[in-house]
C-alpha cells in the first residue's frame, strides 16, 4: 500500500513538471485592447516568464525569457514587469503606474536641463 502512494506522489510531481508557463499575451494596445481571457497562451519551454510592457503608446503582455528591464530613452518610457507564475500579468499595479509616470516626468525634464 505505500509502494502504491509513493508511486502515484512521484507520478503527480512528474505531471506538474511538465506543465508549460501560462500568460496573458497580446500586442501594443492602448484603448481597444482584448478580454484577457481570451488571451491566454502556453508559453514554450524557453520562456519562464510572463510579461507586462507599458509605453507611452500602450500595452503589450506576453512569453519571454528576460525582460524585466526598465528602459528610459528620449523618444520613448518603457516599464516591463515580469512574473513567474500562471496568468500573473493581468492588471498593472498602482507602483507600475506610479514609476511610470515619474519616468515619463524624467524624460520630459531631463532633456531640458
Amino acid at each position: 500500500m505505500k509502494l502504491i502512494i509513493i508511486i502515484v506522489i512521484l507520478l503527480l510531481g512528474c505531471v506538474a513538471l511538465n506543465e508549460t508557463l501560462q500568460c496573458y499575451s497580446h500586442d501594443v494596445c492602448s484603448i481597444n485592447c482584448p478580454q484577457l481571457s481570451y488571451t491566454i497562451k502556453s508559453c514554450t519551454d524557453n520562456d519562464n516568464r510572463c510579461y507586462t510592457a507599458t509605453f507611452l503608446g500602450g500595452i503589450a503582455r506576453g512569453c519571454a525569457k528576460e525582460r524585466c528591464n526598465v528602459q528610459i530613452n528620449a523618444n520613448s518610457v518603457t516599464a516591463n514587469v515580469c512574473c513567474e507564475t500562471d496568468l500573473c500579468n493581468s492588471a498593472t499595479t498602482s507602483k507600475l503606474t506610479l514609476s511610470i509616470l515619474f519616468m515619463i516626468l524624467g524624460a520630459l525634464i531631463l532633456p531640458r536641463i
